[in-house]
């Protein structure tokens, strides 16, 4: 998870009413969108880019650190889904 991410699950763990409001935003039209606007309205810059992006850098991350490149580059690919291992935390 990033880092607003962390300041939001640490919030939520800690105030019952900010967690109910988070989950709440699973069961919107849209839950992606309704989690980034929640963050936005309580003063956490969270997009859309932040969570889609998080598991792809970290493996992106792991496979430049290998010298001369991961040899196997595909078993790195299990990317977390940020948005599920962020409710996970918080449940």
């Amino acid at each position: 998870m990033n880092d607003i991410l962390i300041a939001m699950r640490e919030r939520a763990l800690a105030d019952a009413a900010f967690r109910e409001a988070l989950l709440l935003t699973r069961k919107a039209e849209d839950p992606l969108l309704a989690l980034c606007d929640f963050a936005q309205t309580h003063g956490y810059a969270l997009s859309l880019g932040d969570i889609i992006s998080d598991g792809e850098e970290f493996c992106c991350n792991q496979m430049k650190s290998t010298n001369g490149g991961n040899p196997m580059p595909y078993d790195c690919f299990g990317f977390d889904d940020a948005y599920e291992m962020f409710f996970m935390s918080i449940l």
